[in-house]
Formats: structure tokens, C-alpha cells, sequence
């Protein structure tokens, strides 16, 4: 299995500044990326600054519901918990009431990766002091296991989307430090290390073409072209990407792959991911094109060091669907050059 993953560190730095464009804020312009070996210092380098950023600014508070037994009624009484507890005997009843509260997921996540981290013989005595230096302010914050699930359960609103960039860095640190630690094959190392960045690689692709094109950009869902208005159980058709110029429509989908073309058997001739084709495939034809509207659609794999890449345009009843590759090894400038190019395919 030929591997994509040895990005130079600038261009995960670059990738992020792009999808976080908070990372371009004056606290992290010092962040030189010659200055690491590899990816973990530099996602602890962005939490080293980026914490006492969130401290300055307060933790987030939001409501949470808070149970206990007391003599002074407040909130809702909770008649089944009272009994249950027998708590009337001493005078007192379970009441339950909402608390405006410090002890809220996104500060419990921020907590427990930085005690994590604090212990952690993966990065530098002095990242893990500095981190350790930190939890003082977490005081009022419950600890909680450290699991990747936490993640899946954050929601952001107006109140805490400043948090994002933060807690989904502490992610990415999290996944490579278990990563590093896992006994697992190397084979699954590296289809761990895959799914981890291909989160990072759509997000920067849809902020690239947001912030430095002026094509209409979205990440729409696709509805079920069907006959009868009949739609239960089908799955969503969620995009990646949609590039959108005068009556023209790109459908584009990521893929971060460890190998982008696939051969049956030892020697064989490379051909296409099918399934990804017939995506793709579908996202068009689903597509609810206007009267003089032209539709395509575009996997844009990152490119691996496997001999064969995608790089092939096809048209099928009548709508092109381009397969292509992106080196993320070239310098910053190529990145970005290529991106234009391969859309521009399309558009010009």
C-alpha cells in the first residue's frame, strides 16, 4: 500500500490556516513551520497559544441541568428520586434545576486532553509543563474520560464557535498521539492515519475555493430525484463541494486515500474506485439542473507516490466527470495553481 501521508508540515500548517481561518489571527504569526519535525509539535505549538487565547477570553458558560438533594426548594422537585432516596426523613427533597455553568462539554474536552497531554512522554517536557500550567483554570470542570466519541456530541453555536478551531486541533493531536502509541499493523496505522487527515483535507479544499475564488461555494445536499415523492430510508447525499459560475455546476467530492486506482490482481492495469464513480455518478444525475444549466462532477484525490494517479475526464450521457489527483508535496504555490487549473478545466 503506497501512503500520501508524508505532507511536508508546512502544507498541513498552510491546510489549516485555510480551514481555520483563525489560525491567520496575530496570536499564531510567529508559528514557524521550519522549526518542526513533525506534525505533533506543531498541533501542540497551535494549543500552546491558542488555550491561553480561549482562557483570556473566558470559558464559555451554558445552562446544564444540575440534580441534588437539598432542604431549600428550587427548580422542579423530583417526587420519583425522593422517594427512590428517602431523602423526606432528613428534610430534604431532590430537586432539579438549571445552573449557568462553567461545566460544559467543549471545556470538559479542553480539560481532559490537557491532562492527557501533561502525561504524555509523546511530546516535550516542557509542552507537557506548560500544559499541566493550565489546568488550574479548568477547576470548576468535571473530568472525563478521554475517548474519541466526545467529539462526535460537540455542537457549536454563536456562544462557543471560537472554540472550534481548538478543540478539532485537539483532536488531531489526540488521534496522532494514539496513533503513534497503537500496537496495531501498520496496514491499520496507516488507514487510521488516512481517515484522520482526510477530515482536514476536505475542510481545507471547500476553504480554498471559498476565500480565494469568486465562485458561488457550497456544501448542499443533494435530493432524491424521485418519481413519487417516496424518500424514506435512502441515504443522504451530502457534497464535499459545489462550485457554482453563471450556468455552470461542479460537483466535487474529497478523497484521502492511502491508494487512489486499484488492480485485481499483481501487474494488472489500474482502474478507477467504482464506488467513488458511481457517487459521483449519482450526485449528477440527482442534480436538479436549471433550463440552460451545465452540470459535471469531480473526485479530486490527494495524490500518493503509487505510479498510477487519476488524472482521466470522462463523458457519460452527456455530463463530464473529471478524476483527478492533487500533490500536496509540491510547494504551497503549486497547491494552489493546481487547484485553479483543475477547476478551471471545467469553467473556462
Amino acid at each position: 500500500m503506497e501512503r500520501n501521508s508524508n505532507i511536508p508540515i508546512r502544507n498541513i500548517y498552510y491546510m489549516l490556516s485555510y480551514a481555520y481561518q483563525t489560525l491567520n489571527l496575530s496570536e499564531y504569526k510567529d508559528v514557524g513551520t521550519e522549526d518542526f519535525e513533525n506534525v505533533k509539535e506543531i498541533y501542540a505549538e497551535i494549543l500552546s497559544i491558542g488555550i491561553p487565547v480561549l482562557l483570556r477570553g473566558g470559558l464559555s458558560k451554558d445552562y446544564i441541568s444540575v440534580e441534588e438533594t437539598s432542604n431549600v426548594i428550587k427548580g422542579k422537585i423530583d417526587i420519583n428520586s425522593t422517594i427512590k432516596k428517602n431523602t423526606l426523613i432528613n428534610k430534604k427533597v431532590s430537586v432539579v434545576y438549571d445552573e449557568f455553568s462553567e461545566n460544559i462539554l467543549v471545556n470538559q474536552i479542553i480539560k481532559a486532553t490537557l491532562v492527557y497531554l501533561s502525561r504524555s512522554n509523546k511530546i516535550s517536557r516542557k509542552m507537557r509543563r506548560l500544559f499541566y500550567g493550565f489546568l488550574p483554570y479548568f477547576t470548576e470542570v468535571t473530568d472525563v474520560e478521554l475517548e474519541l466519541k466526545l467529539w462526535r456530541n460537540v455542537r457549536y453555536n454563536r456562544q462557543n464557535i471560537r472554540y472550534q478551531f481548538i478543540v478539532d486541533v485537539c483532536r488531531f493531536l489526540y488521534e496522532q498521539l494514539l496513533l503513534d502509541e497503537s500496537s496495531t499493523s501498520q496496514i491499520m496505522k496507516e488507514l487510521q492515519d488516512e481517515q484522520r487527515l482526510s477530515s482536514l483535507y476536505e475542510k481545507f479544499i471547500y476553504a480554498f475555493f471559498k476565500s480565494e475564488t469568486n465562485f458561488k461555494v457550497s456544501r448542499s445536499q443533494i435530493q432524491w430525484n424521485v418519481d413519487d415523492g417516496f424518500t424514506e430510508a435512502l441515504p443522504i447525499m451530502q457534497t464535499d463541494l459545489i462550485l457554482q459560475k453563471g450556468n455552470k455546476t461542479l460537483i466535487v467530492d474529497a478523497k484521502f486515500y492511502s491508494e487512489n486506482m486499484v488492480s485485481r490482481f499483481e501487474g494488472g492495469a489500474a482502474k478507477q474506485k467504482s464506488a467513488n464513480l458511481y457517487q459521483i455518478f449519482t450526485y449528477i444525475n440527482n442534480w436538479e439542473i436549471g433550463s440552460d444549466e451545465t452540470v459535471a462532477g469531480m473526485l479530486l484525490y490527494a495524490k500518493t507516490t503509487a505510479l498510477n494517479q487519476p488524472n482521466h475526464i470522462y463523458h457519460i450521457k452527456g455530463n463530464q466527470v473529471f478524476v483527478v489527483s492533487l500533490d500536496l508535496q509540491q510547494d504551497f504555490v503549486g497547491i494552489k495553481e493546481s487547484l485553479l487549473a483543475l477547476a478551471n478545466q471545467f469553467f473556462v
